[in-house]
């Protein structure tokens, strides 16, 4: 999927930076938490950002994994008057940040500008809706093949073993992702691995059998294109 600072032609993306402010954030720095007031949407020059919710005293679901030129905080400032998740930084991150106001004017006086935020905002609610799918439809096991097949989608490259995924796979990341526990998340991928499934070695796995995991999601029914985290 276009990140959304790439969709805007040269001239329009100046715009929005000219009314932005830079906002560095270190590495496990929180930008804003669910229930904050919303009143900024913020850019990502560099970085990465975890977007999630606080499902209990100890559990967080991930949302969305927001990188390099995209953008965070629309769920607030586009549906509401605040925040309706948590934004972390999980690197260190550059970000421009633009008032409320300012992008909902930049949105009336220039019709590309508010064509493209459309098209990334429909694109984003269909990786949302292909999520709840993979997370609730096919078990425990299902919602773990869904993110090791978005990781593939990422990061993968193919090699003689199978598709190699260049980004590290944390089994901690992963169980955030779908509210289950580490245990959960560890006692299905060694499952995997004593089946020629996937191997790794330390935090860099290689998909063996994709079609396996495809196959648990019923892949071929699905018309999503964007299949990312």
């Amino acid at each position: 999927m276009v990140a959304l600072l790439q969709r805007f032609e040269p001239a329009d993306r100046d715009k929005i930076i000219l009314k932005s402010k830079i906002y560095i954030v270190e590495k496990g720095d929180t930008v804003y938490k669910e229930g904050d007031p919303a009143h900024h949407l913020y850019f990502i020059e560099s970085g990465e950002v975890r977007i999630f919710k606080n499902i209990s005293d100890d559990k967080e679901i991930t949302i969305f994994i927001r990188r390099k030129q995209d953008a965070f905080g629309e769920t607030g400032v586009f549906t509401g008057t605040k925040y309706t998740n948590t934004a972390k930084a999980t690197k260190r991150c550059k970000l421009y940040v633009l008032q409320k106001e300012d992008i909902e004017s930049l949105i009336k006086q220039n019709g590309k500008i508010g064509l493209e935020f459309t098209k990334w905002l429909t694109e984003e609610l269909e990786i949302s809706k292909a999520k709840i799918r993979d997370y609730l439809a096919f078990g425990t096991e299902g919602a773990i093949a869904s993110i090791f097949i978005r990781y593939s989608n990422m990061y993968g490259v193919i090699s003689s073993e199978g598709i190699s995924i260049t980004e590290p796979i944390k089994l901690k990341d992963v169980s955030k992702h779908i509210g289950v526990s580490r245990e959960t998340v560890s006692r299905i991928v060694n499952k995997w691995k004593e089946n020629g499934i996937v191997t790794n070695i330390n935090k860099q796995y290689v998909i063996q059998d994709i079609d396996y995991l495809t196959q648990l999601l019923a892949c071929e029914t699905c018309a999503v294109k964007n299949c990312v985290l």
